[in-house]
């Protein structure tokens, strides 16, 4: 299993974790209607998957992608857009020990262009469509 994938294989599993163990707690003080909306406020989604032979995909405001690369092209690959506004990027980064996707938070509804520019220079599109 590649780095990329363990680490992801890791966070799901923590999040399953704290999403279980959120679910068993209780307070006394709180109501059952307190209760519902304070769970999904603070239930996170799993993030827009985008593979490395996608060229469009869609999510709504709020959604956080996934750019799977190719391992051996991870190091050096950069992604841009040309509508900042509307899908917020991150770069690809290593931390902890642990190599992470290039990715990015959808901010608000419209239609973007995800460049993806490898280390030899090649680029690839993905045409993004965000809904409410």
């Amino acid at each position: 299993m590649s780095r990329t994938r363990t680490a992801a294989a890791i966070g799901a599993a923590a999040l399953l974790g704290v999403a279980v163990l959120a679910g068993c707690s209780s307070s006394s003080e709180s109501s059952s209607t307190g209760s519902a909306a304070a769970s999904e406020s603070t239930q996170m989604l799993p993030p827009v998957i985008i593979t490395a032979d996608q060229t469009t995909a869609t999510a709504k405001v709020g959604d956080f992608l996934d750019i799977v690369i190719p391992e051996d092209k991870l190091a050096g690959t950069t992604v841009s857009t040309d509508q900042p506004e509307l899908v917020e990027l991150t770069q690809a980064r290593e931390e902890g020990g642990a190599t992470f996707n290039p990715g990015g938070k959808c901010l608000a509804a419209g239609n973007a262009v995800i460049v993806v520019t490898s280390p030899d220079g090649s680029t690839r599109d993905i045409a993004l469509t965000i809904t409410e």
